[in-house]
């Protein structure tokens, strides 16, 4: 009877140490808010390629084309984390919505015009007309077109013109309602194959301006998990830097209604290993948002960010 228990312990024990180290390859979940944009391609590359699987992610990409949407799946905990910019975030910590910022992602916003001309007012004919500029209010398209005409067309003062909804803001570009708008790629190449000039500032921004927001609900419960995405992201963006055509794929299955005539117009970025805006970029944004809401945030910087998933 002794042998017989002394053997029972034993195969429990056995079954306990196994049981804990299954532990170590446990499988983490995480759902994430994309939208249509260029950011999206390590992230839909690593869940098509395994990569997700290789660091025990398992990971639900839901692409969203309505911001507002977006941010109803956020509020309501639909969502772990999304896809958003940094003037949003900032907007979104000071309105006491706590999400912070766990990893950079490399977005494009190009200037859409009809002539270029256009941004080249004659000041010595007396000509003072100012461009007007399709833009989000409070938005990173605002902070973009102030940066691009500020440092590359003489500090030129533009009459923003606030147009929320992206297919309406590039139609009113197209029939010259505005002289110009700020576009996601590749959403921009779509006006570029339409017969707009598409502008391209490299140098602007210095840091990235979007970047992925979690809920604090997931800071809390998922702490594995997040980490596991930062190292999962850096591998797939190594991979899709060796090859732009495998990353224009990726767009095209999953970003709709892109036309085919804009593959050869898209701009790609450089995908970066996983990495966070430094602090003196944040303290701009955030000053930058106080100037267009005219009020202050009462945030700093690292109430935006948890460097620590790094």
């Amino acid at each position: 009877m002794r042998l017989l228990i002394k053997t029972m312990l034993l195969v429990i024990l056995a079954a306990t140490v196994l049981l804990t180290g299954c532990s170590d390859t446990e499988t983490h979940t995480l759902r994430l808010g994309m939208m249509p944009a260029v950011d999206i391609a390590p992230f839909y590359h690593a869940s098509e390629s395994g990569i997700f699987d290789e660091h025990g992610l398992e990971v639900e990409l839901v692409l969203f084309t309505n911001a507002q949407n977006r941010q109803t799946a956020l509020q309501t905990n639909q969502i772990d984390g999304a896809m958003t910019d940094l003037v949003a975030l900032a907007t979104n910590v000071a309105g006491d919505f706590p999400l912070h910022g766990v990893l950079s992602t490399e977005g494009i916003f190009p200037l859409l015009v009809r002539d270029p001309a256009d941004l080249a007012a004659d000041s010595s004919a007396g000509d003072n007309r100012r461009p007007t500029i399709g833009v989000m209010e409070i938005s990173i398209t605002n902070y973009a077109a102030q940066m691009y005409l500020r440092q590359h067309h003489g500090d030129m003062q533009f009459e923003p013109v606030f147009i929320n909804e992206i297919p309406t803001r590039l139609a009113a570009v197209s029939q010259g309602q505005v002289t110009g708008g700020i576009f996601p790629e590749p959403v921009a190449s779509i006006g570029e194959a339409n017969g707009l000039h598409k502008l391209v500032y490299p140098d602007i921004p210095r840091e990235s301006l979007d970047i992925i927001a979690v809920t604090d609900s997931a800071l809390q419960t998922k702490p594995e998990a997040i980490r596991a995405l930062t190292a999962a992201y850096s591998q797939a963006a190594a991979e899709l830097n060796t090859d732009p055509s495998l990353t224009l794929d990726i767009l095209y299955r999953y970003i709709p209604n892109l036309p085919p005539q804009a593959r050869e117009l898209i701009n790609l970025p450089a995908y970066r290993p996983a990495h966070l805006p430094s602090d003196g970029f944040l303290a701009e944004i955030i000053e930058w948002t106080e100037g267009v809401r005219g009020q202050s945030l009462g945030i700093q910087p690292a109430d935006l960010v948890d460097r620590s998933y790094l």
